[in-house]
């Protein structure tokens, strides 16, 4: 059996897991034991000592952000979950991803994740209420929203229909891996958001299929990327594609050409909206074990905005969102230039909010200048 001969909408679910490791080469198999490892390195320090940790959740905030018609606000709920299906099983999940150490225990029920919600609805109440809010509202689990293993669906439903009720929120993000959107879950999703707008994120990450299975080990191909672009659509849905911005393994040139093309890819496919995501160094990752041994650092600011400047144009703005809001941004373990302390970081970082705020590529300067312009050019000729 191999992934071109298999069912991309079925494949990847977790009856098959075990049986897609038995296909996979020597190198497939020790790096999913490797990822397997640091997986569950950390569960020694993880302690739940108190039941009221599972009814509050990772992380909820507000802050300015570009909506499809634009400026607004954006409220971010991140759900502590009992984890990604992918991360859970055998495979170890991806190698960049470090969500999984703020997951919660198998025990956490349903209930628990509805207290969650609710502690985003009263910190952001006034904000909910204001007649002259233009509302995003993003659910992250750091796994799959859609998964009912991960979501039970009867809350998931509940946490859409209440969201459906706000007249201020204008449009609902949450994201799935694509085996859990299905025609099924989508009919049931459609009578509860009314005239919203619902886009649900995928972790594409790359067009490639052998840099998203290999490098990235992200357990799906584009075929089944594309498969939900279409299901989506049909049902009035959008898309966003996270693009992961220097996997693992690539150096800086290889990752701006990877990215490039995927960028195009996706405006070529109708993706509705594309989020740029420069690699950050979590823990408990092979991204932090590569750069303990200096193998890997997160990528520059340079190649960042020239990235945004040439693979987009203005016109086709107009239909494809572009977003890029980096964590760790301008720091050591994220996206920089030279050093962290340069004062480039900041320049480029106004430049990369006011192009995500504006959505005109005009922002971004074709030239930069000064020492650190120069290390850069001499780094992705290397």
């Amino acid at each position: 059996m191999t992934l071109q001969d298999t069912n991309n909408d079925q494949y990847f679910m977790q009856k098959e897991i075990q049986e897609w490791l038995a296909t996979q080469d020597n190198f497939g198999k020790e790096l999913w034991e490797e990822l397997v490892y640091l997986r569950h390195r950390p569960l020694k320090k993880r302690k739940y000592d108190k039941q009221t940790q599972l009814n509050r959740p990772v992380a909820v905030f507000s802050k300015p952000e570009r909506l499809k018609n634009g400026m607004g606000t954006e409220i971010t709920l991140i759900i502590r979950s009992s984890a990604c299906s992918w991360a859970k099983s055998k495979s170890g999940g991806c190698t960049m991803c470090g969500y999984w150490n703020d997951r919660a225990p198998e025990s956490i029920t349903g209930e628990n994740y509805w207290n969650q919600f609710q502690v985003s609805l009263s910190k952001n109440e006034s904000l909910l209420k204001d007649p002259s809010s233009k509302i995003v509202f993003k659910i992250f689990t750091s796994g799959s929203f859609c998964d009912p293993k991960e979501i039970p669906i009867e809350i998931q439903l509940r946490i859409l229909k209440t969201l459906g009720e706000f007249s201020t929120i204008k449009e609902i993000v949450i994201e799935s891996r694509p085996e859990y959107i299905t025609k099924q879950i989508l009919e049931q999703y459609r009578p509860l958001i009314g005239n919203k707008y619902l886009e649900i994120g995928v972790g594409l990450e790359t067009s490639s299929d052998f840099i998203r299975i290999n490098l990235i080990n992200k357990g799906f191909n584009f075929n089944s990327f594309l498969a939900a672009i279409d299901l989506l659509h049909s049902f009035n849905f959008g898309i966003k594609a996270y693009i992961l911005f220097k996997p693992p393994f690539i150096n800086e040139y290889g990752a701006i050409y990877d990215t490039f093309q995927t960028v195009r890819i996706c405006v070529e496919n109708n993706v509705d909206t594309i989020s740029i995501n420069p690699a950050n160094i979590q823990m408990n990752t092979l991204s932090n074990e590569l750069e303990k041994v200096r193998q890997f650092r997160s990528p520059w600011l340079f190649s960042l905005l020239w990235l945004l400047k040439h693979s987009i144009s203005n016109e086709e703005l107009k239909q494809t969102r572009v977003i890029c809001d980096p964590s760790a941004a301008g720091k050591e373990r994220g996206v920089h230039n030279c050093s962290p302390y340069d004062e480039s970081n900041d320049f480029c970082l106004d430049i990369l909010h006011k192009f995500v705020e504006t959505q005109d590529i005009d922002i971004i300067p074709n030239n930069f200048k000064g020492s650190c312009w120069d290390e850069f050019i001499y780094e992705i000729l290397l």
